[in-house]
């Protein structure tokens, strides 16, 4: 009596399972689906992005044209799962959301660079509040789903906000450096990655001092991620910092 009990309790857990698998693979190609023939979210966020690099008459770099170092230092410092992620982390969301929920507003997103990308582009007109969130999270998803990661982190590194008027790496590097992206050496573009968390307070023109700070964060954060080592990091930190 107690073996059958057993198998059948066997069976209802692998019955359960399965059902929960075909839910989950019906919805994932159901979101696929929806983002590919019924609202193409990939065309729209390239779309947003171009038509607004260039109505501010930008300059569009291409993944291989943005140096390494930066593309580095900003996966290791804004979304350390960005490669194997599915475009959300959902540990990152419900860490951020006990934090909301304690604040009572929103304090931190848990966003991922391709949550990144969503709010900056389809969702930037669209208020923040909960039902915003559920509606990024689905946007991300679908955004994984039909666009490379290459070209997500190409499309984000062309659009963030720098801080002094300046959108996306190139016009960053210009309006720090005076130079292009690759002209600029591994300290000064790991400083660039660290701005856009808050371009007010790390603006190097208003304090060096904090800039450096959230630029030693980004590199602890490359060291963290195995990018780069302990050495190398505090090489990095040594390079001269030239402003315009």
């Amino acid at each position: 009596m107690h073996r059958g009990t057993h198998k059948r309790s066997i069976r209802y857990v692998l019955a359960a399972a399965a059902t929960v698998f075909v839910l989950l693979t019906g919805a994932w190609y159901g979101i696929k689906y929806y983002f590919t023939h019924v609202d193409p979210i990939a065309a729209k966020v390239r779309q947003d992005v171009m038509q607004r690099i260039s109505l501010r008459h930008g300059h569009f770099l291409t993944y291989s044209q943005i140096p390494a170092t930066y593309r580095k230092a900003v996966v290791s410092t804004e979304d350390r799962t960005f490669y194997s992620n599915i475009g959300i982390d959902p540990v990152a969301i419900i860490r951020a959301s006990l934090v909301d929920l304690e604040s009572g507003k929103f304090v931190q997103g848990g966003s991922t660079i391709t949550q990144q990308l969503v709010h900056n582009t389809v969702l930037r007109h669209t208020k923040k509040s909960i039902p915003w969130k559920m509606v990024e999270i689905i946007d991300a998803i679908g955004l994984y789903d039909t666009m490379s990661k290459d070209e997500i982190l190409t499309l984000y590194a062309n659009d963030i906000y720098f801080g002094n008027g300046a959108y996306g790496i190139y016009q960053a590097a210009h309006t720090y450096f005076g130079r292009v992206p690759a002209r600029l050496n591994q300290g000064e573009l790991t400083m660039l990655a660290g701005i856009p968390n808050s371009p007010t307070l790390f603006d190097p023109f208003h304090s060096l001092t904090l800039a450096k700070k959230r630029q030693n964060v980004v590199l602890n954060s490359m060291v963290a991620t195995g990018v780069i080592s302990t050495h190398k990091a505090k090489e990095i930190a040594r390079q001269p910092i030239a402003l315009v």
